[in-house]
């Protein structure tokens, strides 16, 4: 049998056709022309509009009216305190005239009658005129009741005045904090967007070359008895040094 010569080392090259080439080519170019220029930039004007004029208006006029609401308020709260005492002017407002009925007219109207019947001082006068005061205290009486239920019923009325400046205030501050927070926010995201443009613009840049095929370029020696050994480089790098005009084939 002849001798047979060991095999002689093959370099296979795989690269993308023509026109793929070309396209890949201009891409990276663009890509790191664009990454070159740096990242994107923020929007430059004012993210938050400023309160309006009429915006303004109303939180003073909330502010100014919150004084007046507390003044009504104490007022009725006073007025409520006062229908529960005998002795305020507002009760006595309202039994003074029956009081005065009663000193004024009855009691004059029956010593006139008795005197016309020639027992004034008797006993009769003295039990009619102890009869009209008692139908005056019982009157006097209700009528402070009355007057105390109509209090009982303007209760809710007079507790929600009481708490009006409070929740004008509050709802003016609710206001006022929105807009802190809004202008808080717009100033977090500037700063979170500087702090990841340039991560974001190199991922971009990554992403557009990652995954893509640029073809490899396989070296096999042969040798006697020591089998075969395949050196492999692909991706940008290497395979696309020599794929590109970096290298032969």
């Amino acid at each position: 049998m002849g001798s047979s010569s060991a095999p002689a080392d093959t370099t296979t090259t795989t690269k993308p056709f023509p026109a793929q080439e070309k396209a890949l080519t201009e891409l990276f170019g663009m890509s790191q022309a664009a990454f070159d220029a740096g990242p994107q930039q923020f929007y430059p004007g004012q993210t938050v509009a400023d309160q309006g004029f009429n915006t303004l208006a109303g939180q003073q006029l909330g502010l100014d009216a919150a004084g007046i609401q507390g003044g009504l308020g104490m007022q009725a709260a006073q007025n409520l305190s006062a229908a529960f005492d005998p002795t305020s002017e507002q009760s006595q407002a309202v039994i003074n005239p029956m009081i005065a009925n009663l000193q004024g007219q009855i009691l004059p109207s029956i010593g006139s009658q008795a005197i016309q019947q020639g027992a004034f001082g008797g006993d009769r006068q003295r039990i009619q005129e102890q009869s009209a005061a008692e139908a005056t205290a019982g009157a006097a009486t209700q009528a402070i009741l009355r007057n105390q239920q109509n209090a009982i019923q303007n209760l809710g009325s007079v507790q929600s005045g009481l708490l009006a400046p409070a929740r004008t205030v509050s709802a003016v501050g609710a206001q006022q904090n929105a807009y802190d927070q809004a202008l808080i926010n717009a100033d977090r995201e500037r700063f979170r967007f500087e702090q990841e443009a340039p991560e974001t613009a190199l991922d971009r840049l990554g992403s557009r070359i990652s995954g893509i095929n640029l073809g490899q370029i396989s070296n096999t020696s042969g040798g006697g008895g020591g089998g075969n050994s395949a050196a492999t480089a692909a991706g940008a790098g290497i395979a696309a040094y020599g794929l590109f005009g970096g290298g032969g084939s």
